[in-house]
């Protein structure tokens, strides 16, 4: 498994460029490691996400504005598994309820996040769970702590091999917040044609995962993780 640390955004030539205005520091770094359960190809497998952005040299880290992942080729979702149920609830429900609106079924991952809402409250532990909606994932961050955090619903649609996830510019009580970190594990559900996910091609005996990230400053930033496999 490769784990990739990217600095300075106006340096890193075709990898980091800015589209807008740069508000992040040459100090900016953003690291990204997502692999696949499976062992093989073509076999159910769950997913484990790590993303963490830090910037010493700013107030806090640009923010996250969309995030694309591409799984391996011939990557499989099956969303209409008899292995898992779809969560029909709306936003305002799934908010409402801290996610108790979804079948326990539905609920197809867990995890941590960490919000930065510097220069008041720079680090802000959440709770990350992840459901299996309709052709997309349905994520759910909430606060880990009392008095501090704020609930939120990402949606990260997914077409084929990828998941395309839209991060909205977030502020609470005048507060810009900034998702600076995700460690997530998506688990392995159901079994042959049943299965949820199905891990799709080795190549060189590795699965590949590429992370396509866009931040709210306009800057773009790719990078590519992998995993052991064989076919």
């Amino acid at each position: 498994m490769r784990r990739l640390k990217l600095m300075a955004p106006l340096i890193v030539t075709g990898v980091l460029c800015a589209g807008g205005l740069a508000y992040a520091s040459s100090q900016f770094t953003q690291t990204s490691v997502i692999t696949l359960t499976a062992k093989k190809a073509g076999k159910p497998t769950g997913l484990k996400a790590s993303l963490l952005s830090a910037d010493p040299g700013a107030v806090q880290p640009q923010g996250l504005k969309t995030l694309t992942i591409t799984l391996p080729t011939k990557t499989k979702f099956d969303f209409k598994s008899t292995a898992i149920k779809q969560c029909k609830a709306s936003e305002v429900e799934i908010k409402a309820t801290l996610g108790s609106a979804c079948s326990s079924k539905s609920k197809i991952g867990s995890g941590t996040a960490v919000a930065d809402g510097a220069p008041v409250l720079p680090t802000i532990p959440e709770n990350a769970t992840a459901y299996a909606g309709h052709n997309q994932i349905v994520f759910l961050l909430t606060p880990a702590t009392a008095g501090a955090g704020q609930v939120l619903v990402l949606y990260g649609k997914v077409s084929a091999n990828k998941v395309t996830t839209e991060v909205p510019v977030i502020n609470a009580g005048g507060l810009n917040i900034v998702i600076t970190a995700l460690d997530l594990t998506i688990k392995t559900i159901g079994a042959g044609k049943q299965a949820f996910i199905t891990a799709g091609s080795c190549t060189g005996g590795k699965f590949v995962v590429k992370s396509g990230f866009v931040y709210q400053t306009g800057a773009t930033l790719s990078i590519t993780s992998s995993s052991k496999c064989s076919k």
